[in-house]
């Protein structure tokens, strides 16, 4: 037998021996009661003789078992534990629980006599059984994500093993799958939103590309005065952190084994996520594909409706086209802007066709069509708002184009929203263009007018370009801000980040190279148009 100071507990024999899913239904709260030995009884036979602190493995028994009889016998000889193959029946787990007896529910098919063998395996060589567990546990890890049940599967499964709450997340810290404990499951909204906090995460881990290449890795962290307790462990794929994984409980005392599992898990969960990845990959060129061909004629209306339904997407609804693009010098990869995009989607339950060409994320967006241009100008909003919190220094243009009612209509609609694209990219807009805005500057996109306008705007602001270039400043950006603002000394000065007085030099100096009179609203009128020429028509000139 085990010595005394090495005994485990009920607890632990159910963590670290007993087949996976086994539950405690009886006396939860007496499972720190420590083991000596197992053994194998039939359920309609009388004890064997015990010395107390035993695991009875109840065997199935021709004759239903007399729960008085067996919960009375093993409270008489100190029994630690029972473990029965589920079901149990109900009147033995409520006197077993009375007794604070603890019951262990083991799953349809255990084999009672391995589980015998891995106890006392267990109680003669805890480090060697740690050891073994720990590969079981790998090994039906591996089996469950082989069996295609997605990232919530593995989650599930990684929930019955801990015994506590798990979380998965992204780089951005965004869930992707998640399980509460019982205990946590009426404040699990909370907790959630706890583990979204980037500043919670262990400093080790804020950098996902300078993470331990060889070395599985896992940290315990205190989340609240209460007690809330995590261990975190980074999902790592090709040496780069791809998200994090998280076993979340109150005042636990986490172990050797919640530490290994926790890291298969997170090696699991890396090859699910490739996975994952490859597929949804395939997916992108397939529908891109099909946008393609779509667009260029290539589809007749019965096949593009049919190859909707295989992407789970109504095509005879009204669609609005947009077409995204980054502007500026600094300017992330396209592909950011796609998974900004899908974010931005998911966030709303907004429903789109997205694809990525030609450095543009296009996509036809749908919604109620009584509101469709309204919520496809917030969806856009949004999108810029995203934009510049995750970048800075990056700025978007974005063209919404007319409502295509019709399959027919998508081409229409595509084409408007790329004009209008091109249109906010050259304006440097801060706010989605919609196609039915735009207007004068279609009028001043014209070729035929290129000289006349190019003329006017020499006439009207020549001066302060010749100056800028010279002198090297930027008066024109002033002027420009000035003028959006509506003539708002207050509003400008706060967009451009300087003192009222700053602005007004500079205004005053604006005026003195233009020589013209800005408070004249012709004036203000005809420099303002010059200036959207000299964006729209290309700042060469």
């Amino acid at each position: 037998m085990a010595a005394e100071a090495t005994l485990p507990t009920v607890a632990e024999i159910c963590q670290l021996a007993l087949p996976l899913n086994s539950q405690i239904v009886a006396a939860p709260h007496a499972a720190e009661r420590p083991v000596r030995w197992a053994i194998t009884i039939s359920g309609d036979a009388p004890l064997p003789y015990l010395e107390g602190g035993e695991l009875l493995l109840v065997a199935p028994a021709a004759q239903p078992c007399e729960p008085e009889r067996l919960v009375a016998a093993c409270c008489r000889a100190n029994v630690a534990a029972l473990a029965m193959i589920a079901p149990i029946d109900p009147l033995l787990v409520a006197l077993a629980d009375a007794e604070r007896l603890p019951v262990i529910a083991l799953p349809q098919g255990s084999r009672l006599r391995d589980i015998e063998r891995l106890i006392i395996g267990l109680l003669l060589d805890r480090q060697g059984h740690l050891e073994r567990r720990s590969a079981q546990i790998y090994e039906q890890l591996i089996e469950i994500a082989t069996a295609n049940v997605g990232l919530e599967g593995i989650v599930q499964a990684l929930s019955n093993f801990l015994g506590k709450g798990v979380v998965l997340q992204d780089k951005h810290l965004r869930v992707q799958a998640c399980l509460a404990s019982p205990e946590l499951a009426s404040e699990w909204d909370s907790v959630l939103s706890l583990l979204k906090d980037r500043s919670k995460l262990p400093q080790a881990l804020n950098d996902r590309y300078c993470l331990p290449r060889h070395a599985a890795i896992s940290y315990t962290q205190t989340l609240r005065s209460d007690g809330l307790s995590r261990l975190i462990a980074p999902v790592v794929a090709q040496g780069i952190g791809r998200g994090y994984l998280s076993a979340v409980a109150r005042n636990a005392q986490f172990t050797e084994l919640d530490r290994l599992v926790l890291q298969h898990g997170a090696t699991i969960c890396a090859l699910e996520m490739a996975r994952q990845k490859t597929i949804s990959e395939a997916e992108k060129r397939l529908r891109g594909d099909f946008l393609d061909n779509l667009l260029s004629g290539a589809l007749s209306e019965a096949e593009a409706l049919a190859e909707g339904d295989r992407f789970r997407h109504d095509m005879s609804a009204p669609h609005v086209a947009m077409v995204m693009v980054w502007r500026g010098e600094r300017q992330p990869s396209i592909r950011r802007l796609e998974t900004l995009v899908n974010t931005v989607l998911q966030e709303r339950a907004a429903q789109a066709l997205v694809y990525v060409r030609e450095e543009k994320v296009r996509l036809f967006f749908t919604a109620d069509p009584h509101n469709l241009v309204a919520q496809a100008r917030a969806f856009a909003e949004a999108v810029i708002e995203a934009a510049a919190r995750e970048y800075k220094h990056a700025r978007l243009a974005i063209g919404i184009g007319s409502v295509a009612e019709r399959l027919a209509d998508w081409v229409v609609s595509y084409r408007d929203a790329a004009h209008a694209a091109s249109i906010a990219q050259r304006l440097r807009a801060e706010q989605p263009l919609w196609a039915a805005d735009l207007g004068i500057y279609t009028l001043l996109a014209r070729p035929d007018l290129r000289n006349d306008l190019l003329a006017l705007r020499d006439k009207m602001i020549g001066n302060l370009l010749n100056h800028d270039e010279r002198q090297r400043a930027d008066l024109l950006q002033t002027l420009e801000a000035f003028l959006e603002s509506n003539g708002n000394a207050t509003q400008t000065a706060e967009k451009l980040s300087v003192h009222r007085n700053t602005l007004f030099y500079r205004m005053n100096r604006i005026q003195d190279i233009l020589k013209l009179d800005l408070s004249q609203t012709d004036v203000r009128l005809a420099v303002h148009l010059s200036l959207k020429i000299h964006r729209l028509l290309g700042e060469g000139g």
